[in-house]
C-alpha cells in the first residue's frame, strides 16, 4: 500500500518530518514536572548541544509578541552551526531555541514568532508528550505573575 498523498504533501514534508527523536527530557517547575521528547533524529545537531549542557535551570517569562509562550530571560550560546528546520508557527508543546538572540522558549498554546520588528523563527528541537495541560497553567501565569524558572534534565 503506497504513502497517502497528504503524508507527501511539501508542507506537511517540511513542517513535521523532521519531528523525530527517542531521547527524553524531563521539565520540572515548582514542585511540578512534565515529560518531553527531543528530536535527536530531526534536529541533531541541536538536540546534541542542548544535552551536552544538561542538566540547566531556564529563567523565564511571559513572550510580548508571540502568543502563548514563555522565553528564557538569558542567551544561552549553543554551538549549532545552522538553523536546523527552523519555524514560524511552533505547536503547543515545542521546545525552541533561536540561535540568533540565544532565546529559549517553550509554546504552551497558539503562536506565531514574532519580534517587534516583524516576523521570526526558530528551532523547534522538542514537544512536551506528558502533562501539558498544568505546565501550560504554569506558563500562562507567567504574564501576570512574573519570571519563573523551569529546570531541564534528562529523563
Amino acid at each position: 500500500m503506497s504513502e497517502p498523498e497528504s503524508k507527501t504533501w511539501y508542507w506537511e514534508k517540511h513542517w513535521t518530518d523532521f519531528r523525530a527523536g527517542s531521547r527524553k527530557l524531563r521539565i520540572a517547575y515548582d514542585g511540578a514536572l512534565a515529560l518531553a521528547v527531543l528530536y535527536d533524529q530531526g534536529t541533531p545537531r541541536t538536540v546534541a548541544e542542548i544535552v551536552r549542557h544538561l542538566p540547566f535551570k531556564v529563567p523565564v517569562v511571559h513572550v510580548a509578541w508571540s502568543g502563548d509562550m514563555v522565553m528564557s530571560t538569558r542567551a544561552y550560546a549553543f554551538e549549532a552551526p545552522t538553523m536546523e528546520n527552523a519555524v514560524h508557527l511552533p505547536r503547543p508543546g515545542d521546545l525552541g531555541w533561536d540561535p540568533k538572540f540565544g532565546e529559549l522558549t517553550l509554546t504552551y498554546g497558539t503562536a506565531q514568532c514574532r519580534l517587534p520588528s516583524g516576523d521570526n523563527t526558530l528551532v523547534a528541537f522538542g514537544q512536551v508528550v506528558e502533562g501539558l495541560a498544568p505546565l501550560a497553567d504554569w506558563c500562562r501565569a507567567r504574564r501576570f505573575v512574573g519570571q519563573g524558572t523551569l529546570r531541564f534534565e534528562i529523563a
